[in-house]
């Protein structure tokens, strides 16, 4: 009888035990989901932005100087000097060009007279045409001699040929110089430029129809931008860089002394021609012989995602990653890391589950 009871009771246990092993074998399975590192994808209003490092220049440069040689009497600017046009630069010693003009005046009044007889006596007969020719060819020359030589008096005098500042002087007063000799660097900084050099990987995929947003950063004006304007673009190739000369300016701003020779960073990007797009991290981004994919991940339940492999087709590297062609869309969560972990179908544990 106690064996019978016995009996009985091992089999009542060995019930019990099997009812609760199959609720213990689900909290098992779910607790050995893998967890995913995942990211929603969301529009990005502005497209990537492109840096380049800039040297400031003026909108204007001129080297000033004589068009004669001479001794310098006067200079009267100094580097950093604000000038108009027309202002007063250098002078130099006149004398033997005052000289110049008095003997060419002369020569021309002499001139002047025998060709004024000779028109009278060519009429008469008196004179032959070819001493006539000779005559009106000394006036001629006497006159042309004249204009030149009261060029080279005022060519003594140095004037600023446009509004700016005096931003290198290179001689001294009392210095002999020679023609085209530089007396003085002129510069317009009244706007100011910012020379890029742009490879030509990126200048071959620039569209001219494409608005820009382009704007310059100064590492000394911390958290400001300042907007630019295109001006030119070289269409020659350096041949030692190979990069292209872009050109844009700017008015200086206020509180602040931009100089040429100074650097920056110009910023360039293209507004999106849609509302908006997308754009993948380089690292979620895999590709094998069918193309690129990315995995993705659906809601399969409180804490649950279905992980499945998606095709994407995607554009050229940027700064903000691929921009997405097509594949994916907003909303869309994909699996930022453990990528080689995880299988097409696979349930994973996924937090942006509901």
């Amino acid at each position: 009888m106690k064996t019978r009871q016995m009996l009985m009771m091992v089999a009542t246990l060995t019930i019990i035990l099997a009812g609760c092993s199959e609720p213990q074998s689900d909290m098992a399975n779910q607790e050995q989901l893998r967890p995913v590192r995942t990211l929603q994808l969301v529009e990005q209003t502005e497209g990537p932005l492109q840096e380049f490092p800039a040297v400031v220049d003026a909108a204007s440069t001129a080297d000033l100087s004589f068009k004669v040689s001479g001794s310098i009497t006067d200079l009267y600017v100094k580097q950093g000097q604000p000038v108009q046009a027309g202002d007063l630069i250098a002078h130099i010693d006149d004398t033997d060009y005052k000289l110049a003009v008095d003997e060419a005046q002369a020569n021309f009044d002499k001139a002047k007279a025998d060709f004024a007889r000779a028109e009278q006596l060519i009429v008469s007969g008196t004179i032959s045409q070819s001493d006539y020719d000779k005559l009106k060819s000394q006036f001629t020359s006497a006159k042309t001699k004249l204009a030149n030589a009261k060029n080279n008096l005022a060519y003594t005098t140095l004037k600023a040929s446009f509004t700016g500042v005096v931003s290198r002087t290179h001689v001294e007063q009392f210095e002999e110089i020679q023609a085209k000799q530089a007396i003085a660097t002129l510069q317009d900084i009244e706007h100011i430029n910012l020379k890029v050099n742009v490879p030509e990987s990126i200048m071959i995929r620039v569209s001219k129809d494409a608005p820009k947003q382009v704007f310059a950063e100064f590492a000394a004006i911390k958290e400001e931008r300042f907007p630019l304007e295109f001006v030119e673009v070289s269409t020659q190739a350096d041949e030692a860089t190979k990069t292209y000369e872009v050109t844009f300016s700017m008015l200086p701003p206020e509180g602040y002394n931009i100089l040429p020779g100074m650097t920056a960073k110009v910023m360039a990007g293209t507004p999106s021609r849609t509302a908006a797009n997308l754009y993948l991290p380089l690292a979620t981004v895999l590709k094998d012989n069918q193309g690129n994919y990315v995995w993705t991940v659906e809601s399969q339940g409180a804490n649950k995602g279905k992980i499945t492999k998606t095709p994407v087709v995607i554009g050229e590297i940027s700064s903000l990653g691929f921009p997405v062609i097509s594949g994916v869309e907003q909303g869309t969560f994909i699996v930022t890391a453990g990528m080689s972990k995880v299988t097409d179908g696979q349930i994973v544990k996924f937090s942006g589950g509901k």
